[in-house]
């Protein structure tokens, strides 16, 4: 056979970060749904619900970090950080560590522990912040500095975990949440770019992103009322702007004369998840005004509606290139979005309304469940997609 015809399949480290990331998922899932149904009045595993303190750390820096570093292993693997050693190698094994170490240290209360791998995640951030903003990364050089601002956020929020736990943090909740919006909303730039955003535009969106991560770690630290309020409080206000300014140019806002199956799945999968980024919004800065009862809705808002959202309305894409596997996306079915959509209403109402009616409790607790139904079913959307030939991209794919 001629090698020139051969379908090379992915990089090893392509798959150890797949497998890192889904380990992560798994584990935080577990340990959150087993600490929900502890907090509801159901029988759980006191041992597995006790891991709650680092759930959000599974979550944020182990599978949202995860999944988007190793999608551009594949790019990371030809940038050399030293001689026979590709940058991928150490951001893959620093991340993954250091959230192994970080979790290790709360759950067995050991704080040298936690500090070791906090400094290890904030050593794969950082390489990864180095690559993405660099010559090497292709791309526009101001929507590489929003992606440095997101991967930033990371590595501030990692830094603010030293003093403070993200579990019931809404300081530390936000910022680290700053990393999975900001980045997503630069991969929204990057449509824009092509679809005609004007350099001083996106010079504009560089600048707004870097002072809203720099107000929300100030925030963090200063721990001064009504100083931190306030600043968290215009953070927001600028991650809005950041986010309208997006949309302005975001394909999925603007009606298209002919769509196919795919296309309309992406497209409404990004208006469902910018639903959940805007409600969320609103939700933190409730939180930050009252001070109590909207940290777990905001942060599911955001972190189940608007991030899980977008992940499922992307698969046919994502999943497919970085497996190097071809897809028919037109296979693709709105099971996993109306499933997941049903989980998400569940939670983060059930969250809401469960301060003054019991069947919040109840709605919050069922959505778990739920949401392992819409996981099967997004599996089952990804076999039906995804053939064993190199990765080819419908027309109009990128919505």
């Amino acid at each position: 056979m001629n090698g020139k015809n051969t379908v090379r399949g992915p990089l090893p480290i392509v798959y150890i970060g797949m497998f890192c990331s889904a380990s992560s998922l798994f584990f935080g899932m577990l340990i959150g749904m087993s600490a929900l149904a502890l907090n509801n009045g159901y029988d759980a595993s006191l041992s597995v619900a006790s891991g709650v303190l680092f759930h959000p750390d599974l979550m944020i820096f182990g599978a949202v970090g995860g999944l988007l570093v190793t999608e551009k292993l594949e790019l990371m693997e030809k940038f050399p950080l030293a001689k026979g050693l590709p940058i991928s190698r150490p951001t893959v094994l620093f991340l993954f560590s250091g959230v192994f170490l970080a979790s290790l240290g709360i759950l067995v209360g050991s704080t040298l522990t936690r500090y070791a791998g906090l400094i290890l995640i904030l050593a794969g951030s950082l390489l990864f912040l180095f690559y993405m903003s660099s010559g090497r990364n292709p791309g526009d050089m101001w929507i590489k500095r929003v992606f440095a601002a997101a991967i930033a956020s990371m590595s501030m929020a990692a830094i603010g975990n030293f003093n403070a736990l993200i579990f019931n943090n809404v300081w530390i909740t936000y910022l680290a949440l700053l990393f999975p919006i900001i980045y997503v909303l630069a991969e929204r730039m990057e449509l824009g770019f092509v679809r005609g955003m004007k350099t001083s535009v996106m010079k504009a969106q560089a600048f707004i992103a870097w002072i809203t991560v720099l107000l929300a770690f100030a925030a963090a630290e200063i721990h001064m009322n009504p100083y931190s309020r306030d600043m968290m409080l215009a953070s927001i206000m600028l991650l809005f702007t950041l986010t309208m300014v997006s949309v302005r140019f975001d394909p999925a806002f603007r009606r298209l004369r002919k769509q196919g199956r795919f296309q309309s799945f992406m497209r409404y999968g990004v208006l469902l998840s910018f639903f959940w980024l805007f409600l969320g919004f609103l939700l933190f800065a409730l939180q930050v005004i009252a001070g109590q009862g909207f940290l777990d809705a905001a942060t599911h808002s955001i972190a189940l509606g608007f991030i899980g959202t977008f992940i499922v309305a992307h698969s046919p894409v994502i999943f497919p290139l970085t497996l190097k596997k071809r897809a028919r996306q037109d296979n693709v079915t709105y099971l996993p979005l109306i499933i997941l959509t049903l989980s998400n209403v569940m939670r983060v109402f059930g969250d809401l309304v469960s301060h003054s009616n019991s069947a919040g409790f109840t709605a919050s607790y069922l959505s778990g469940y739920i949401l392992i139904i819409a996981i099967v079913a997004f599996i089952y959307n990804l076999r039906k997609i995804i053939v064993s030939d190199p990765p080819v991209l419908k027309k109009g794919a990128a919505i």
